[in-house]
């Protein structure tokens, strides 16, 4: 969770660089990193409560500026990816579900037709049906050209959806593959001996 906070410009960075597209951004302030290309979707407290569900995402379509019509006009392509959205547009948001909140929080991040788009633990607190659904939700995304930088701790479910893998231990990463490398039984035995530490053997490559 630190680590996507520092890429997202939500903790300071004191060593290393953050680049996007081949632009260096580890300076720039966290409310302008939706104007470089990358949205950042929190895990806890990701949207207004109090508001409805159409007064969320017309929030975030007027931080990005422009006439009536083009913050309007932004809401649109959101309304047909979420349906459910739709159908509840005027909605408290603090009445959604919890899988409907954070379909919510990511539509809202979506709004800025990121390149990038980063989730701290989208699972988190959430039924394994409504886990199912969030995932299936991020995997279309990935489909559209959205890269999605995922911090997860339901592995499983994590590494279904990802094409690469990263394994930080104590805040250092320890090992980068591909997901289907940590997916099979050999990557499990290497993964659990990174965290428990049984006559681990470091994994050999990226």
């Amino acid at each position: 969770s630190t680590f996507v906070k520092a890429v997202a410009g939500l903790v300071p960075i004191t060593e290393g660089r953050v680049s996007l597209a081949g632009r260096d951004i580890t300076r720039v302030p966290a409310h302008r990193m939706v104007f470089e290309g990358l949205a950042f979707v929190p895990q806890t407290e990701n949207v207004f409560a109090p508001l409805s569900v159409v007064e969320n995402l017309e929030l975030a379509s007027a931080l990005l500026g422009g006439t009536s019509a083009e913050r309007r006009a932004r809401l649109e392509p959101v309304w047909r990816r979420f349906p459910d959205l739709d159908r509840q547009r005027r909605l408290p948001a603090g009445q959604l579900s919890g899988g409907q909140r954070q379909m919510l929080a990511v539509a809202r991040a979506l709004i800025a037709d990121p390149r990038v788009i980063i989730l701290d633990e989208p699972s988190a607190g959430l039924s394994p049906k409504l886990v199912q659904q969030v995932f299936s939700m991020l995997r279309e995304i990935r489909d559209s050209g959205v890269t999605v930088l995922l911090v997860e701790q339901n592995v499983k479910a994590a590494l279904a959806l990802a094409d690469r893998a990263a394994v930080l231990v104590e805040g250092r990463e320890r090992w980068v593959a591909p997901a289907a490398e940590l997916r099979s039984e050999a990557g499990a035995a290497r993964l659990a001996a990174l965290y428990l530490g049984h006559g681990a053997r470091e994994p050999q490559g990226s």
